[in-house]
């Protein structure tokens, strides 16, 4: 039996949008942190930059088990997004390396959008949000292909 990780029913017409959709923000929370430098204090970037560095192999397991419609992914997801929900709450001047400053008012407004979307708390809001659906168009663990 050969495993695929990219299943090729995820790009069907009848798969659920909100495995794909999601599968593709835990993605870019895997990754994105790798594109950018926050401009916050050394003590929060290092904590910021550990976060990010622990749940980048597990955001992107997720994401791809998500695609396989692996109950396991979705309760990994929805505990992400709220463990970093949580270290925000935490520590709430991390809220500053979601924000990306740029001399161009329109470029730092559009780029923290995207930025709070696919790697901070807006992205873990949409997870929590789409928790439900996920539990739904997942299987349990040892049930049959669909």
């Amino acid at each position: 039996m050969a495993i695929q990780i990219f299943p090729a029913e995820r790009m069907h017409t009848d798969f659920p949008w909100q495995l794909w959709a999601v599968g593709w923000l835990a993605i870019f929370k895997a990754v994105l942190w790798l594109a950018y430098e926050p401009a916050v204090p050394d003590a929060v970037l290092r904590l910021v930059g550990w976060k990010y560095l622990l749940g980048a192999a597990p955001l992107l397991a997720c994401g791809v088990g998500l695609w396989r419609r692996e109950r396991w992914a979705a309760w990994g997801l929805t505990v992400l997004a709220a463990a970093d929900l949580l270290l925000l709450i935490g520590v709430p001047q991390s809220i500053h390396a979601y924000l990306v400053d740029s001399e161009v008012f329109l470029f730092s407004v559009v780029l923290s959008l995207v930025v709070q979307v696919c790697g901070g708390p807006l992205g873990d809001l949409l997870i929590l949000c789409a928790a439900p659906a996920m539990f739904r168009c997942t299987r349990r663990a040892g049930a049959a292909s669909r």
